[in-house]
């Protein structure tokens, strides 16, 4: 299906994100590939964010066929590197000059420690570092669409976690759990303090956890557990519901510093809501990353 057509038969029913641009970070496989489909479904313009290129033109050629939504484009960026996420960040710019919703979805959840190219825990480049850098880089974008939206995507698991400001590299007792936790709580006190940093701007900033969902974040489990989590938990798909819903819900549009859990606001751990804590964890983002200090209002 063309787009003039797609933009023809969406406009009839009026679909909320019908000519809306959408970021989906991690979008080549389980949620991402999900949430791209179906933001794709309800007429976005979609672009898939994916760390490979082969694997990214797969995941696009099925999100263009599944959703009958020709207007879906590839970034190709690797969320390890600061100077990939830059350069990603600025091919967007010269392609957009909107951005109406960023969905901060890509992770990993690596059993034994491993360092970016940057020499940063991995866990942490890539779940907290890299959507704090990248949306700092596309706020420009983001102010241009309002209202807009990010998305973070978070777990339940953040009750688990703590800011290791002491051993943030986790260089001492590393374990997967640790490193992930920690992330997970991380990007809920992303959200928290960008959603007050962007107060009266129009863009608005929610977290969202899609509920126990069977991806490749397992794949580093045995096979048998694999396979009894995989029986147990919420396909990629009935995850990413929650995702499109605030992503793209015309109720939710100035929502913003709130937690859901899958549709609904829910309650996050009570050490989110820590001020002094998410805004020591900003600072130190923005020194490792670069970026942060000067460009948003504190």
């Amino acid at each position: 299906m063309t787009t003039a057509l797609l933009s023809h038969s969406i406009s009839a029913t009026n679909a909320p994100m019908l000519r809306r641009v959408c970021l989906i970070t991690g979008a080549n496989r389980g949620l991402g590939l999900a949430t791209s489909t179906g933001l794709a479904r309800l007429g976005a313009t979609v672009l898939m964010l994916c760390r490979d290129a082969a694997r990214g033109e797969r995941a696009l050629g099925t999100v263009r066929r599944d959703s009958g939504n020709d207007d879906v484009k590839l970034v190709v960026a690797d969320l390890a590197s600061l100077v990939s996420i830059r350069r990603a960040a600025a091919e967007i710019a010269e392609q957009h000059a909107v951005l109406h919703a960023l969905v901060n979805n890509a992770g990993v959840n690596v059993a034994r420690r491993r360092e970016s190219v940057d020499g940063f825990e991995l866990t942490f480049a890539v779940n907290h570092l890299a959507p704090f850098l990248l949306t700092n880089l596309l706020l420009p974008l983001l102010e241009a669409g309002a209202p807009a939206r990010i998305v973070n995507v978070t777990s339940s698991f953040e009750r688990l976690g703590r800011i290791h400001f002491d051993n943030l590299q986790l260089l001492r007792g590393y374990t997967a759990t640790r490193a992930y936790t920690q992330s997970k709580l991380a990007n809920v006190l992303h959200a928290y303090e960008i959603a007050e940093r962007l107060r009266g701007t129009g863009v608005t900033a929610n977290c969202v956890h899609p509920g126990l969902v069977a991806t490749d974040l397992m794949r580093d489990l045995p096979g048998w557990l694999r396979s009894l989590w995989g029986k147990l938990l919420l396909t990629p798909e009935k995850g990413a519901r929650g995702i499109i819903h605030l992503a793209a819900a015309p109720d939710l549009e100035a929502v913003s510093g709130q937690y859901f859990s899958r549709m609904k606001e829910a309650r996050s751990s009570h050490r989110s809501h820590d001020v002094a804590l998410r805004k020591q964890l900003w600072e130190i983002s923005a020194q490792m990353t670069g970026s942060g200090h000067g460009d948003l209002p504190r």
